[in-house]
């Protein structure tokens, strides 16, 4: 408990500097909202958490451009109480693949290169087939990866992006393996904001691993001109001159041949280079098969190199700016926001009634009995909707004539109730665990199916065994002019 105050010193201590988003955290957060706002205990640990960070932020002055500091700052309260949470190990695997893809696309382009320029004398080594597998084969992996990033924002794969990561992140420990199915439930659940954002991660790695084997294999033909007599060619069955492949060649080396005129071969090399089994090596000119190579380093730093590292660029400030730009105004964004500002009433406080806390005059009971009703489960009400149905029709004498979920404090998320609510002609009991606390979010919610029902039957049922809490909420009720009868189901 000790540890957990001290690091919660912590936080508050550094309250001028709230650090950025994550994929990890934009995980986290997801999953710790849900919970949050769906668990039994959720209310009772928002009060803690709201505690924690009352001296960070003042809730009723958090404006929307500062709601994403607020839940970045709640997130590391959740995180120091909740160890289920992965995001950072998932954020210290993504930082290990940004490296990894450095290297790999380095090894690639160091190995993959000498085996192009395999050279054994007999013939030159074809410079179509180097320029074809070096600089041409990445460019299509790249616009297959472009595709690929664009169909993972769509809509169809959503599961299976969540799947395919909880895979890889199960690959780097035996601890993670274990927690797979948790890893594809949390993914899978919170598919689509985690693949318009790590779309663009994947796209990155990609670059980085194209960028790498740019570098790699440019490294590796300097080398190989340094310490090998390399001779390069072409050949071709189909009745194509010299001309040709010069103008193909000078078209090519456009960007560099305005500083560099021995960065493409002349006329006279190219045609001297030319390769023909009737003829064979002796034909060839030695500066002519020379001449090749400063092309082919122009092609790889132009055409591979140099766009790898403006598409990296670009897709980390897309993945930046995805974060940057994350939305927070999503239905339960809005209430947890509530949650977390409050305000909540307290049994020391005084209102115009009396004491929130306080005993309760007895109360008669003014619905109908025998009755027929619309059931409103809350959230956070944890158990399933044949037993609450039962305990309801038990405690009113009634029958439920239909059943709904709910956001207990959103009034606008509950559009299709409020419909539904206007259509019907029966009474609404609205069904909620007793601990959770009346706040002016709920007042607005109970108000709207207050004047949307055309029935005048409506009633809270509290389920859980405290009488405190049901004089609470009498006195909340009163306070707030809500005309509802409370009862209680005990647990």
């Amino acid at each position: 408990m000790l540890h957990t105050q001290s690091k919660r010193a912590g936080l508050l201590g550094n309250r001028c500097h709230t650090p950025g988003w994550t994929l990890g955290d934009v995980i986290d957060f997801e999953e710790a909202e849900q919970r949050a706002l769906v668990s039994r205990d959720g209310e009772s640990e928002l009060h803690e958490d709201r505690r924690a960070l009352l001296e960070v932020f003042p809730m009723q002055e958090v404006s929307q451009d500062r709601r994403a500091a607020l839940f970045r700052a709640w997130l590391d309260v959740v995180r120091i109480r909740d160890s289920r949470l992965f995001g950072a190990g998932v954020d210290r695997v993504f930082g290990v693949l940004n490296i990894a893809s450095w290297v790999i696309g380095l090894a690639i382009g160091g190995f993959a290169v000498p085996a192009y320029l395999a050279y054994n004398g007999e013939k030159p080594i074809n410079i179509t087939v180097v320029f074809f597998g070096l600089i041409v084969v990445p460019w299509v992996i790249t616009f297959g990866s472009m595709f690929f990033s664009i169909w993972l924002r769509g809509t169809s794969v959503k599961g299976g992006v969540g799947s395919t990561l909880a895979f890889l992140f199960s690959r780097f420990s035996r601890e993670w393996k274990e927690s797979w199915k948790e890893f594809t439930r949390v993914l899978k659940q919170h598919g689509r904001r985690i693949t318009n954002i790590s779309s663009w991660l994947f796209f990155s790695f990609t670059q980085q691993i194209a960028c790498g084997f740019g570098l790699g294999a440019l490294g590796s033909i300097l080398f190989h001109v340094t310490a090998v007599d390399l001779a390069f060619g072409w050949e071709s069955t189909l009745n194509v001159g010299a001309k040709l492949m010069h103008g193909l060649a000078t078209f090519i080396a456009t960007p560099w041949a305005w500083f560099c005129g021995s960065g493409v071969p002349t006329l006279d090399q190219i045609r001297e280079s030319r390769f023909s089994y009737l003829s064979g090596m002796e034909t060839i000119s030695v500066s002519a098969t020379r001449s090749w190579w400063p092309f082919l380093v122009g092609c790889l730093f132009f055409y591979v190199v140099v766009p790898r590292v403006a598409l990296s660029a670009v897709a980390h400030w897309m993945f930046s700016w995805r974060l940057a730009s994350l939305d927070f105004n999503r239905t339960q964004d809005l209430a947890l926001m509530r949650r977390l500002r409050g305000p909540r009433f307290q049994t020391e406080t005084p209102s115009r009634t009396g004491h929130l806390g306080g005993t309760a005059e007895g109360q008669v009971l003014s619905f109908s009995k025998d009755g027929s009703w619309n059931l409103l489960i809350g959230e956070g009400l944890g158990y399933e909707e044949e037993y609450v149905q039962k305990q309801v029709e038990n405690v009113l004498h009634g029958t439920i004539q239909r059943v709904t979920r709910f956001e207990v404090d959103y009034a606008d998320g509950n559009g299709q109730v409020l419909k539904s609510l206007a259509s019907s002609e029966d009474g609404v009991v609205v069904a909620i665990p007793a601990d959770t606390n009346p706040v002016d979010a709920i007042a607005g919610t109970l108000q709207a199916f207050y004047e949307t029902s055309p029935s005048k039957d409506n009633v809270i049922v509290l389920f859980g065994p405290e009488q405190q809490r049901q004089d609470l909420w009498r006195r909340w009720l009163r306070e707030k002019e809500l005309d509802f009868d409370v009862v209680a189901v005990p647990e």
